[in-house]
């Protein structure tokens, strides 16, 4: 922030620069204000905490000396906004291009251009950003390596300043949530010295009547210092008022404060803390846990925008379902597959709407909707009885039902027709397994002899995959210590390998190991997976078996 005397000018003409109604990769245009600034009054001048705003009477945080700076790697969940590359991932905050500068792979404001903001739209987020003060340092106050990281378009400010032996208002200098809080303490480093702030933002709350349900909180760590623990903002951050809330969308934009000092910024990245639109519900256990989708990929926006409105082109509907279903959105791949039913006749088409079966059976399988999948299977294979997904899926329904020689003569019909060496190795474990688990141990053992898994294809299975491991393991060449790795991280692949140990388990009649088998699986994160799914109907079998034996 500016001094007094000149910030509220200053502030007033940055916001009126940011556009209303954000929406990603959209800016409507910049004369709309953000937020009307209301004109101080007695009210808004009340203290806050017994200090009025900007007083320089209120007590300074005490120093404290932060510990070495060791840079934050981002997790593998992390969205990254700034890998000291490229700004594609901003603009400036009237929509045009970004035009800050890239340095030694630091964003460096360039004084006078105008706020750099974020394209796309964000609710709560864990936020973690660098940044560095110029050296050596110039001016004083306010008037020394100013910015600002603000939050909800441009609301809600943690101060950015140099604050190294630089004097300033308690609410106003580094770490402050500007204007309402000072820090805890100064964790300050010297300025040309990098900096961190990790910031926990939760966005404020409100009814429709605009009425604020819960305030805007903010959790923020500077330079690896707690320095505010779950502090409610009053309202929106700004110079010399203290604006009232005012409703507003969810999800905006963030922003960097051009405050006419060149601040540098690096190492940008946050973690999604609450579901993003297309992240939506695709299954909740029993117990309570929720599984979602992904974002949208890229592969799902070519898909989409290949099949157009052309529903009648079942390869490119079934593009598209694959590609969403690559992201999770089972339940939206469901919804294209119906679509694309609309636009094809059994009685013409009888192939092509058995494919469409197959596969949005195969998602209700997915999200367990169990009677459905059953349903469209079902008619699938009336229409078309070699459609080998079709084959395949219904047994793994008949298997998760517990009805295993019916599952076992489904995958003797698909293991014959399996279009690669991957799905051949997938039928012949399960054939397999459906055998064994119908007391044909001797038959399974026998199929398993002929190696049709191991038949040479120019689509061999991939290195690692699940269902060839199992199978090694059923034919003695590896034990059950060796059957999951260290290096074995995928949470699908996981779920598979652990149910497929529990089936050997079981078919032994070590019901012990094949319940902690199963229980793993369920505890992979892998809840896509067929050895996910089925490990849950095994758990559930088990745990009704022991009512019946013991009466609870």
């Amino acid at each position: 922030m500016r001094s007094p005397l000149v910030a509220g000018v200053r502030r007033t003409a940055l916001w009126t620069r940011l556009p209303q109604g954000w929406t990603p990769r959209a800016v409507v245009p910049a004369a709309l204000l953000l937020f009307a600034l209301a004109a101080p009054s007695s009210a808004q001048q009340a203290p806050l905490g017994g200090w009025p705003q900007h007083s320089r009477a209120r007590p300074t945080p005490p120093v404290v000396t932060p510990g070495p700076y060791v840079q934050a790697l981002p997790p593998g969940d992390a969205d990254v906004l700034f890998d000291g590359t490229s700004l594609a991932r901003f603009m400036m905050s009237d929509g045009s291009t970004a035009t800050w500068r890239i340095v030694d792979g630091a964003i460096e404001v360039v004084p006078g251009t105008g706020s750099l903001v974020t394209r796309e739209a964000f609710g709560d987020v864990q936020l973690h950003i660098e940044w560095m003060t110029p050296a050596p340092p110039r001016g004083r106050d306010q008037d020394r390596g100013n910015s600002g990281v603000f939050f909800g378009g441009g609301r809600y400010e943690v101060q950015v300043l140099d604050s190294y032996r630089n004097p300033t208002y308690a609410d106003g200098q580094a770490a402050a949530l500007y204007g309402q809080y000072p820090p805890l303490v100064n964790a300050s480093r010297a300025p040309g010295e990098w900096q961190s702030y990790d910031i926990t933002y939760r966005r404020p709350r409100f009814a429709k009547t605009g009425a604020v349900l819960s305030p805007a909180l903010f959790t923020v760590v500077h330079n690896g210092v707690l320095v505010h623990d779950h502090r409610a903002l009053i309202g929106p951050t700004a110079n010399e008022s203290r604006p009232p809330y005012e409703r507003h969308e969810d999800r905006l934009p963030l922003m960097l404060q051009d405050h006419e000092h060149p601040v540098r910024f690096r190492n940008i990245w946050l973690r999604h803390l609450e579901p993003r639109p297309d992240e939506t519900v695709q299954y909740r256990m029993p117990q309570g846990d929720v599984f979602r989708a992904l974002p949208t990929t890229a592969a799902i926006t070519a898909a989409r925008a290949a099949l157009g409105s052309n529903w009648g082109d079942v390869d490119k509907v079934i593009a598209l379902g694959v590609a969403q279903s690559g992201a999770r959105q089972f339940r939206e791949a469901i919804a294209t597959f119906t679509r694309g039913l609309r636009n094809r006749s059994a009685a013409t088409h009888p192939k092509e709407v058995a494919m469409l079966l197959r596969w949005r059976g195969h998602r209700h399988l997915s999200v367990r909707e169990l009677a459905k999948a059953d349903a469209d299977l079902t008619r699938a294979l009336q229409l078309d009885g070699t459609n080998y997904g079709a084959l395949f899926h219904l047994g793994v329904l008949r298997f998760l039902e517990g009805r295993h020689a019916a599952a076992a003569a489904l995958f003797a019909r698909a293991q014959p027709l399996a279009p690669d060496g991957g799905e051949r190795a997938g039928s012949t474990d399960w054939l397999y397994m459906s055998l064994a688990r119908a007391g044909r141990l001797d038959e399974a053992d026998a199929m398993l002899a002929k190696r049709i898994d191991q038949q040479p294809d120019p689509k061999p299975a991939p290195p690692g995959y699940a269902y060839v491991t199992r199978l090694k393991l059923y034919r003695g060449e590896l034990t059950p210590g060796q059957l999951i790795t260290d290096s074995d991280t995928d949470e699908v692949n996981l779920s598979t390998i652990a149910y497929g140990l529990g089936n050997w388990y079981a078919v032994k009649g070590d019901t012990a190991n094949a319940r902690k088998s199963w229980e793993r699986a369920t505890q992979s994160g892998g809840w896509p997976g067929f050895g996910f799914n089925v490990a849950e109907a095994e758990l559930r079998r088990l745990s009704a078996a022991k009512v019946r034996r013991t009466g609870r």
